[in-house]
């Protein structure tokens, strides 16, 4: 794996998006060099973008942060089990501040003691960690205390984290993390990191660690990756690379978004400690699980060059009760080759193949899809909505069904094989619910029924088209023969349901 990316592919433009969505106040300062700030630092380092990225004065910060938090809390789908890290966006909080609450409803009221921050730097270039070892940050919300006996733990265990508080000044990717942080969680101390390209040994020592200290103090510490996404591209242009870019992420393909990043074809100005924590989530088990999706077209700029803004969770393995509902890395991984299996074997020979599962979650009875893309063309989807089948059983014969009974494409040949990438998305149960306001747009899925008609989309399908919640139910009564406007009928009932989807 080749994870070695100049930091431009990580968003090109990364820094003048900065620039973009901060005042005018933002250029007021006047230059510094590193030398100077490291001259001129103190106990405490004060706010520099209070004022510009977010308000200045104490209530009316307080009072937006509370206000997205409350938005997002009504429109969250419940997150379990607790992350051990976040991803969260860095511009002004008018363009991402939406989303950013979504990451921190995420972990609102846990008993996290420390916070490690992990940015990248928007001003100096930087290769390997600078941290900023001691002392504390300030807010117009308070004053946060830096944890530097895990600084030194960290710095002990890692050769590439280098003492450098010069290169945090006026760098705004952590400290606009600091008021959600302030408004979610009590009585926890932070540890500033920046990361820029490393060698890909290094990427993988450094993860290696903080799963080593996430582990020692699972549920005491998280992990706050600060990233924005795609940078100045049409809004259309922006929601197809971000949702590229969150699929990747969620399936934890560390190889093909490191691609992604260096062809340009993704977009993360974040991009080192996205990778990192991915690195972490697959040495733990783990998941990322998309929150949240907007760009600065859709919050408080035009449509013609946007800024992406995402909010991801990533979750320890839930052990409990046989693994709840998440499934593990090699619980996916063995779903996606049973499958591959059965696509060749039916397609080249018309038999189903033997296959060995032992495992207890896969022999569990869940609804699921499997989605067949050739050349990023859908070729095929279909799958059971409800919990028929043993979950591996259901993989295998959805994978027939897709390959061979989707009505609107003629079966899958043998030579168009090696051009196939099979999706498996993993249902939840289906939840009716009584008002509309409870979908979650890329969190949910639709099912609706009316009369003798239903039909069913999944949560990917709204984001890979950026609809909105009403678009979305629009199209879902289409996929079902009705009128467009049929969910707005009092006999029709809605269902939601949620996903976990990972893909070859």
């Amino acid at each position: 794996m080749k994870i070695r990316v100049n930091i431009t592919a990580f968003g090109r433009t990364a820094y003048a998006a900065a620039l973009l969505f901060s005042a005018v106040s933002f250029f007021a300062f006047g230059g510094i060099t590193t030398a100077q700030a490291e001259q001129a630092a103190v106990q405490v380092k004060k706010p520099d973008f209070a004022g510009s990225f977010y308000p200045a004065d104490r209530l009316s910060l307080q009072t937006l942060v509370d206000n997205n938090l409350k938005d997002a809390e009504k429109e969250a789908a419940h997150v379990s089990p607790v992350p051990f890290a976040i991803m969260a966006p860095h511009a002004g909080y008018i363009y991402s501040g939406k989303v950013a609450a979504h990451a921190y409803n995420a972990v609102r009221g846990k008993g996290y003691k420390t916070v490690i921050l992990l940015g990248s730097s928007h001003r100096e270039a930087l290769r390997g960690i600078a941290i900023y070892p001691s002392g504390a940050w300030e807010t117009p919300l308070g004053t946060v205390q830096i944890d530097s006996a895990m600084g030194r733990k960290l710095s002990s265990m890692c050769g590439n984290i280098k003492d450098n508080t010069g290169i945090f000044s006026r760098e705004h990717s952590l400290e606009v993390q600091l008021p959600f942080l302030q408004r979610t969680l009590q009585g926890f101390r932070i540890v500033p990191l920046l990361a820029g390209p490393m060698e890909d040994k290094d990427y993988q020592a450094f993860a290696g660690v903080l799963k080593t200290v996430l582990k020692q103090g699972k549920g005491k510490v998280l992990l706050v990756v600060s990233s924005d996404m795609s940078h100045y591209h049409p809004y259309s242009d922006a929601v197809r690379m971000d949702s590229s870019t969150l699929r990747l992420i969620e399936g934890l393909k560390l190889d093909a978004l490191a691609r992604g990043l260096k062809q340009g074809e993704n977009e993360l100005c974040g991009g080192p400690g996205v990778i990192i924590a991915m690195m972490v989530a697959e040495k733990l088990g783990g998941e990322a699980r998309p929150l949240n999706y907007a760009n600065s077209g859709d919050t408080a700029g035009d449509r013609a060059k946007v800024v992406g803004y995402g909010a991801v969770a990533f979750l320890n393995p839930d052990r409990k009760k046989g693994g709840g509902d998440l499934l593990s890395t090699p619980e996916k991984k063995k779903l996606l080759s049973i499958s591959r299996k059965v696509l060749e074997s039916h397609v080249s020979t018309g038999e189903m193949p033997d296959v060995a599962v032992t495992e207890q979650r896969l022999n569990e009875k869940r609804g699921a899809f499997v989605t067949l893309n050739m050349r990023g063309q859908l070729r095929g989807c279909i799958g059971y909505i409800k919990p028929v089948a043993p979950l591996y059983k259901a993989v295998m014969e959805m994978t027939v069904a897709a390959s061979s009974k989707d009505m609107r494409f003629r079966p899958v040949t043998k030579g168009e094989l090696k051009d196939i990438t099979i999706e498996i998305s993993v249902l939840t149960p289906l939840k009716l619910i009584n008002s509309v306001s409870e979908i979650q747009v890329g969190a949910h899925g639709l099912f609706i029924v009316h009369g003798h008609n239903s039909g069913l989309l999944l949560p990917q399908v709204a984001t890979h088209y950026s609809w909105g919640r009403e678009e979305f139910l629009r199209q879902t009564c289409s996929k079902a023969g009705l009128p467009a406007d049929a969910w707005k009928d009092k006999e029709a009932q809605i269902y939601i349901f949620s996903a976990q989807i990972f893909s070859e």
